[in-house]
């Protein structure tokens, strides 16, 4: 009986000492990025269009890999052809999370003065919005890091109709 018990000692350290070992060569950005959350869904919800602007919620859906990840806060800067339409900053709370899922529901204003020009652009050239995010990321054992996102993502900025259609030198 003792024999057994100290075979597994003895494996549960080899255990421990490897995961150390491995903790402490490996640098903490690749273990970072090895474990950084991945966004999965990108919507545009609640959207309410005025003459001035368009307010809406942008929703995205996070998961995290193998570790369960918090995105404590981020800030955002939405473009089109290297121009901001929309920049800001959100915090979110435990609530968000469920699981390895964690809905992140960022409210957006866009001034249709801003936004008009690049947005006809877009639409007869087919360009993506580019997403410049830095995630405030909560990681067992590891701490707060931050992350740096930027991805080009199919969607277009609401406008209303009369707007898109509406040409630059008015016959």
């Amino acid at each position: 009986m003792r024999k057994a018990i100290k075979f597994i000692g003895i494996i549960l350290a080899l255990f421990i000492l490897t995961g150390a070992v491995t903790l402490l060569m490996l640098p903490r950005e690749k273990l970072v990025a090895y474990l950084a959350p991945e966004v999965k869904y990108v919507t545009v919800t609640n959207a309410v269009i005025t003459d001035t602007t368009a307010l809406m919620d942008v929703q995205l859906n996070v998961t995290s890999k193998l570790l369960p990840v918090f995105i404590d806060s981020l800030a955002y800067d939405f473009q089109l052809y290297n121009q901001s339409l929309a920049k800001g900053n959100q915090k979110f709370t435990p609530q968000s999370k469920r699981g390895n899922l964690q809905t992140l529901v960022i409210p957006v204003t866009v001034e249709h003065n801003k936004a008009r020009d690049l947005v006809q652009r877009q639409v007869a050239e087919g360009e993506k919005l580019v997403a410049h995010v830095e995630a405030y990321c909560r990681f067992p054992l590891i701490g707060i890091r931050r992350i740096d996102i930027n991805r080009k993502v199919d969607m277009t900025i609401p406008l209303p109709a009369s707007d898109l259609f509406r040409s630059k030198n008015p016959s």
